[in-house]
C-alpha cells in the first residue's frame, strides 16, 4: 500500500512538471531543416494564385542589378510602356522601379541561376512579366523565413515538437501563405531578415558575440521595406543597453549595407532615402482608430479573423514575461508589435488595397508566433490537463487559421473580391461588410 501511495504521490509531481516533448536530434536537425525547406517550397510554389501588382518589376530590377545596370529597367522600355508605366518613376531620366530595390537584391541569385538554365527566359523578359519565375522566387525566400523561424524556437525551447508545430503556424497559419509567397511582396523578404535577426538574439544569450552581426539583417530589413525602422531603432536600443561592448561593432555591420546603399540613393534620386521612403501609403491621417481595429478585426483584413490562432499570442507575451532574463527581449519584441501597429493605424490606404487579408500585419508575423510558441509549454503551476486543453485549443485554431490562409493561396476568386462588386480602393468600407468576407469568396461576382 505504501508503495501504491508513493508511485501514485509521484505520477502527481510528473504532472505538476510536465513539459512538451523535448525530441534532442543532434545529427538530424539538420536533414529535418533540409525537408522541412523542400516541403515549404513545394506547397508555396504549388498553390496558384499569383498577386504580382506592386512586385511587378522586381525580376527585372535584379536582372538589370545582376547585369551591372543598378536597377536601370530601360532594357524593358517597350515593355514598361506597355504596361503604361505603372510603379515606374525616372529619377535620373532612366525607368526604375518605385519599391524598395532590396526584394530585387535578395533575387539576384535565383535570377542569375535561371538566367544561366535558361538563356530564353532571360531574353523573354523583355516582353513578358515572368510571374511563375517570381512566385517561385517569393517561394524560396518564405520557406527560407519558415526554416530560420524553425530554428529561432528550436533555440529557444529546446523543443522539436514545439519547434515544427510554431513553424507550422508560421508558414500556413499567417499570410506567409496567403500573402508573402504569392508574390516577391516586400513582406517576405522583410520578415525573412527579421527571423535571421530573432535567430542570433536568441543565440546570442549563449554567446553574446553573435549580436554585433545582428546589424546586417537588421539594415537589411531597411532596404525591404521602410516600416522595418521600427525594428532598427527597437533592437539599436535593445543592443546599446544590454550589449554594449558590442554596439560599435553591430553599427560597423549596419554600415556595411547602409553606406553603400546611400551612396546609391544619393546619385540617383539625389536624396539619402528614396521618394517611397516618405511619400508612401503610410502617411499619417485621421483615422487611427479606424485603422487599428480594420487590421486586427475586420472580416477582411482582421488579423485575429484571418489568423485566429494569433489570439494565443497575447496570453504567450505574458507567459514569456515570467522570464526575467528573457524579459528584456520579451518587452523588445513587444515594443516592435506596438510601433508597427501605430504605424498601419496610421496608414491612409489601412486596408492595403489590392490584396488578401492582414497584409501590413505580415510584418509582425514572426513575433506573434513567436509569444504564441509560449502557451506550448505552460509554468510548472498548471495541471498536465489545462496543458493539453491548451494545446488542443491551439491546434484546432491552427487548422483554421490554414483553411482561411489557403482559400487565398489556393482560390483566384478571393483576390477577385478587391474588384468585385465594387474596388476596395473605392469602398472600404467593404472590409467591414459580414456578408461578403474576403476568404468565403467562392466566385467571381
Amino acid at each position: 500500500m505504501q508503495e501504491r501511495s508513493s508511485a501514485k504521490s509521484a505520477d502527481r509531481v510528473d504532472a505538476l512538471n510536465w513539459r512538451a516533448p523535448t525530441l534532442r536530434i543532434r545529427f538530424g536537425a539538420p536533414l529535418l531543416s533540409l525537408a522541412l525547406f523542400t516541403l515549404l517550397v513545394a506547397v508555396f510554389a504549388a498553390s496558384p494564385v499569383t498577386t504580382p501588382t506592386d512586385s511587378r518589376w522586381a525580376v527585372h530590377t535584379a536582372m538589370s542589378i545582376a547585369k551591372g545596370h543598378g536597377g536601370d529597367l530601360s532594357e524593358y522600355l517597350a515593355l514598361i510602356e506597355k504596361h503604361n508605366n505603372d510603379n515606374i518613376e525616372y529619377p535620373d531620366g532612366r525607368p526604375r522601379n518605385i519599391y524598395p530595390i532590396g526584394p530585387s537584391l535578395l533575387a539576384v541569385p535565383a535570377v542569375v541561376v535561371s538566367a544561366w538554365l535558361r538563356p530564353e527566359w532571360a531574353e523573354g523578359l523583355r516582353y513578358d512579366m515572368p510571374v511563375q519565375t517570381e512566385q517561385f522566387i517569393a517561394s524560396l525566400v518564405g520557406a527560407a523565413a519558415g526554416v530560420v523561424f524553425y530554428w529561432v524556437i528550436l533555440s529557444q525551447f529546446q523543443s522539436q515538437a514545439i519547434a515544427l508545430a510554431s513553424t507550422a503556424i508560421f508558414s500556413f497559419g499567417t499570410s506567409m501563405w496567403s500573402t508573402a509567397t504569392r508574390a516577391l511582396w516586400q513582406h517576405g523578404p522583410l520578415v525573412l531578415m527579421l527571423v535571421i535577426a530573432m535567430l542570433l538574439l536568441v543565440r546570442a544569450r549563449q554567446r553574446p558575440q553573435l549580436v554585433q552581426y545582428l546589424g546586417l539583417p537588421v539594415a537589411m530589413a531597411y532596404l525591404m521595406r521602410p516600416t522595418a525602422i521600427v525594428a532598427i531603432l527597437v533592437f539599436s536600443t535593445y543592443v546599446l543597453f544590454l550589449h554594449r561592448p558590442w554596439f560599435v561593432r553591430y553599427l560597423c555591420w549596419a554600415m556595411l549595407v547602409a553606406v553603400p546603399w546611400l551612396g546609391f540613393n544619393l546619385r540617383i534620386y539625389h536624396h539619402l532615402v528614396p521618394a517611397y521612403y516618405h511619400n508612401n501609403a503610410f502617411s499619417g491621417q485621421a483615422r487611427f482608430v479606424s485603422g487599428l481595429l480594420g487590421n486586427l478585426f475586420s472580416p477582411s483584413r482582421g488579423l485575429f479573423v484571418f489568423s485566429p490562432v494569433l489570439l494565443f499570442a497575447l496570453s504567450g507575451f505574458v507567459l514569456a514575461l515570467r522570464d526575467r532574463e528573457l524579459r528584456p527581449l520579451t518587452l523588445a519584441y513587444g515594443a516592435i508589435i506596438a510601433g508597427n501597429l501605430i504605424i498601419i493605424g496610421e496608414a491612409w490606404m489601412w486596408w492595403g488595397g489590392h490584396s488578401y487579408g492582414p497584409r501590413f500585419m505580415t510584418d509582425v508575423v514572426p513575433f506573434l508566433v513567436y509569444f504564441t510558441a509560449f502557451n506550448f509549454r505552460l509554468p510548472e503551476t498548471f495541471r498536465h490537463r489545462t496543458q493539453v486543453t491548451v494545446s488542443t485549443v491551439i491546434a484546432v485554431l491552427a487548422l483554421a487559421s490554414a483553411a482561411i490562409h489557403a482559400q487565398g493561396a489556393l482560390r483566384r476568386a478571393t483576390w477577385q473580391w478587391n474588384a468585385s462588386p465594387i474596388n476596395i480602393d473605392e469602398a472600404p468600407t467593404r472590409a467591414w461588410d459580414w456578408r461578403d468576407p474576403q476568404f468565403a469568396r467562392t466566385e467571381p461576382k
